[in-house]
């Protein structure tokens, strides 16, 4: 079989086998591959360029993911899939991880903490989510038993988004049902009420009991 290639837009370069467009490739690795015009390559030799493109591909499209934020091996390797570069995926994910720019130990903290900042989720929840981005479970326990859950967070969060609601039965439920949505146990939201009841110092406004 015999390559020829011409040069793209921008550093495209796009080879062709016996005439036919095959793949592209960026002018940094095309001119490492030893490719001139009438190159003779056998089919063994032309799949291992197709890997190797393959792999290139999902390894320069995972960096630029991983530029914008951190991400999971899973989560990376379902988007790698989804622009198109399954088959360079699995190698590429391992080459990052073995670089050290994956971590799914790395990206379980960095998201733990984003909940707990941003989105104010109890324990549980936050292990949902964390198995929900393909952390494994043993990495989920080893972070979440590292993480601090303050009971004061917890107060804090009820006395700002759930305090007009606390007047009355229906608006208990519906603060109870809402933190428990957010990965907060029973045991966590009526410890906390009783804070905020203490706190009120009147008999005659009791939330939980």
């Amino acid at each position: 079989m015999k390559l020829t290639y011409k040069k793209g837009k921008q550093d495209k370069i796009h080879i062709s086998v016996d005439g036919e467009y095959s793949f592209t490739v960026d002018e940094a690795y095309f001119l490492s591959m030893g490719i001139y015009n009438g190159k003779e390559v056998d089919s063994d030799e032309l799949e291992e360029i197709k890997r190797i493109v393959n792999v290139r591909r999902a390894y320069n499209y995972a960096v630029s993911l991983l530029s914008r934020r951190d991400h999971s091996e899973r989560e990376l390797m379902t988007k790698l899939s989804q622009k198109g570069y399954a088959d360079g995926a699995e190698e590429a994910v391992s080459k990052l991880r073995d670089g050290g720019y994956v971590s799914d130990e790395r990206f379980a903290r960095l998201y733990v903490r984003e909940l707990q900042t941003l989105k104010k989720y109890g324990k549980k929840r936050i292990e949902q989510e964390l198995y929900r981005k393909g952390v494994d479970r043993e990495i989920i326990r080893e972070v979440l038993d590292e993480t601090d859950f303050e009971q004061d967070d917890l107060v804090s969060l009820i006395e700002r988004k759930y305090g007009r609601y606390l007047g009355d039965e229906k608006g208990l439920q519906k603060t109870i049902n809402g933190l428990l949505r957010m990965g907060y146990s029973y045991g966590e939201i009526r410890d906390a009420l009783k804070v905020i009841n203490e706190n009120l110092q009147s008999e005659d406004e009791v939330y939980y009991d």
